[in-house]
């Protein structure tokens, strides 16, 4: 027998809409809120009211008016509460915070060599950037809502720091658990896979904003995704669901750091791009955005062997983007990361034929791919994503 919602529960529901609508939408009246969310104007007048008793939203003058009464707009109090975001990325680790509607406070990023870090490493980074930062911009931490993290593969119950458990092979984690990062940093923290944090935060304000069937792709030194299907983040049983860099696109190859042949990042990733460019495997470890920007150059410069590389690249993604298409039927991809939003820059439409050139027709004629809208540091906002969604449902952490 289902649970009888209580009144709590209740208001805690059409508090949570109230929020997410002004967050992700930004200002308006009291009654276009009403209209918006499907709450009684009496609802919204109680819940608003009371948070703006509690600072978290303000009234910001008036629409404009041809008769009648004026409505008074309110707005998300930017300034009521910060959170922090940070991209465990396969060559650094970034971190920045943000106002209460995601606005970038500031930045801090700590570069590792050689693709591994260790996790007692990354918990004193995380310690110093959030603190170098809260000193910065002087911050009382009672109002930080917490840190999100994304990391560079599977996370098993991506929750709090505790509770989760990362397998990273990309740098070099196992069943690694952030077992006290809470305590040291001194606000919640939850974890997630980047490519679903990079996810939600394109659904929320970027290129797959609107879209109930999406795929958003990471594509930096590796690669992965995040799917959306009927509006929802997909994760699959154990949350595993999106690693698109490690399903296959070949029986040979180089062998990928999961220790199979035939991935797609192998193909894809901007270390597979390089090796293949420089035919090294360790000239631009660690570099890797070095050697990008290396490798474009060279391009620019009429570098014949630059040029057969990324030309070749691109078929690849577009092959492997066709996998995609014909078993998700997405509306919208997104090329994203670090790496991917050059690939849309300059390459976006030949990707796009490719693409379509592998799939079914119907499926890949409806596909449109975009470069992400929220440029190559998605994945710190994606992640800041974690504590805000928890404050909109849930309130002040306690």
């Amino acid at each position: 027998m289902a649970k009888k919602a209580s009144v709590r529960d209740v208001r805690r529901t059409n508090r949570a809409l109230l929020v997410r609508r002004l967050v992700l939408s930004g200002a308006t009246s009291r009654s276009a809120l009403g209209d918006d969310t499907g709450l009684s104007a009496a609802t919204v007048t109680n819940v608003i009211n009371e948070l703006i008793d509690e600072a978290i939203v303000q009234e910001e003058g008036f629409l404009d008016s041809v008769g009648g009464r004026r409505r008074v707009v309110v707005a998300v109090n930017k300034a009521a509460a910060v959170v922090f975001g940070s991209d465990i990325s396969e060559i650094d680790v970034t971190t920045e915070a943000f106002d209460l509607t995601l606005n970038r406070l500031a930045r801090r990023t700590f570069a590792f060599p050689d693709r591994r870090i260790t996790p007692e490493r990354v918990i004193e980074v995380l310690h110093e950037q959030t603190s170098e930062i809260l000193a910065e911009l002087d911050i009382d931490r009672k109002i930080v809502l917490g840190l999100g993290l994304g990391v560079p593969g599977i996370v098993e119950n991506p929750a709090s720091a505790s509770e989760s458990v990362i397998h990273a092979p990309a740098i070099g984690w196992d069943s690694v658990r952030l077992r006290g990062l809470e305590d040291i940093v001194g606000f919640p923290v939850h974890v997630d896979n980047g490519a679903k944090t990079t996810t939600q935060a394109e659904s929320w304000y970027g290129a797959a904003r609107g879209s109930d069937h999406a795929i958003v792709v990471l594509i930096g030194a590796s690669a992965g995704a995040g799917i959306v299907t009927n509006g929802r983040l997909y994760r699959g049983f154990s949350s595993s669901a999106g690693e698109w860099g490690h399903t296959k696109i070949s029986l040979t190859g180089r062998q990928c750091i999961c220790g199979s042949y035939g991935c797609v990042e192998t193909f894809v990733g901007a270390s597979a791009a390089l090796h293949d460019w420089t035919q090294s495997e360790m000239t631009w470890a660690g570099r890797e955005t070095e050697g990008i920007t290396a490798m474009f150059a060279a391009i620019g410069a009429g570098d014949k062997e630059a040029e057969r590389v990324m030309n070749t690249l691109v078929e690849h993604l577009g092959f492997a983007l066709s996998n995609l298409i014909n078993m998700y039927n997405p509306e919208t991809i997104v090329v994203s990361g670090w790496f991917g939003d050059q690939l849309a820059e300059h390459y976006l439409d030949d990707i796009a034929s490719a693409s379509r050139r592998f799939s079914l027709e119907q499926p890949g004629s409806e596909a449109v791919l975009k470069r992400s809208k929220l440029g190559q540091n998605a994945v710190a906002l994606g992640a800041a994503t974690l504590p805000l969604d928890r404050f909109i449902e849930m309130g002040w952490p306690q």
